[in-house]
């Protein structure tokens, strides 16, 4: 089975932090390969979890996200309002 792509958007916040260290406890980052998104901080250091995009990617950049197999959004329902409509 194909290691799957997870982008992963509001990571740093109350909830997104959270939920990283529970799959940091749970050991789930060895079974994906993350993709961290950036609505702030576009072309920043990707956290330690990350394997091969070690920056952080535009949350807002559609064709990214669409690459994704799995998307895990934290960021809040103003920006899965706006972002989730054009992922359809």
């Amino acid at each position: 089975m194909a290691t799957r792509l997870v982008g992963l958007v509001g990571w740093r916040g109350m909830v997104g932090s959270v939920l990283m260290d529970r799959m940091q406890q749970e050991n789930d980052f060895a079974l994906i390969e993350p993709v961290f998104f950036s609505t702030s901080n576009v072309g920043g250091k990707a956290p330690a979890q990350a394997k091969n995009e070690t920056t952080l990617q535009d949350g807002f950049n559609i064709d990214a996200l669409k690459r994704c197999d799995i998307i895990i959004t934290a960021q809040g329902g103003d920006y899965t309002t706006e972002v989730f409509p054009k992922l359809r």
